[in-house]
């Protein structure tokens, strides 16, 4: 599965994009940390920025690990397309101007359906699973994300949205 991940990823993203992993980046021992890396994360393309993922806080004393990463953050705040978009490994109940149309980007849950955080996340339009289950074990754009999500969410895609990132009226 590694190797078609890899592939999907540098089929799509070239090397001066910047790619935003929201954590989990490799799951193994510390000792074979190292060897993991130079095996996944050493074959892909772009600007590579870790948000930290429940697995990844075993690995952040290691040097081999940090190298890797053109940047290495908890949480970060991002402006795509003139949109606000919180990006955090875990869901979270508020981000920064959720109310004004903000985005929030969350990974950790993969494509699990069932649990108090999915069902109460089929409702929220502006939060978006980036889990690789959900997208096609590949990256995406905003765009791609937002109809991605439409298979998971009990509301319609938002008008504004529809308008803003796509064109497209009503």
């Amino acid at each position: 599965m590694n190797a078609e991940m890899i592939y999907r990823h540098n089929q799509k993203v070239k090397p001066q994009d910047h790619v935003f992993i929201l954590g989990d980046v490799v799951v193994c021992k510390e000792m074979e940390i190292e060897q993991c890396l130079a095996e996944t994360v050493d074959h892909l393309n772009g600007h590579l920025h870790l948000i930290l993922g429940n697995h990844d806080y075993k690995y952040i004393e290691d040097n081999a690990f940090f190298k890797r990463f053109e940047s290495i953050d908890e949480a970060k705040l991002i402006k795509d397309q003139d949109r606000w978009i919180q990006l955090f490994h875990y869901p979270i109940l508020r981000w920064y101007r959720k109310n004004k149309g903000a985005f929030h980007i969350y990974g950790h849950l993969h494509d699990e359906k069932k649990g108090k955080e999915a069902q109460w996340l089929r409702n929220e339009g502006y939060a978006l699973n980036a889990c690789v289950e959900v997208n096609n074990f590949m990256p995406c754009t905003l765009q791609e994300l937002i109809i991605n999500n439409q298979g998971i969410k009990d509301v319609p895609l938002d008008k504004n949205i529809k308008e803003k990132l796509f064109n497209i009226e009503g």
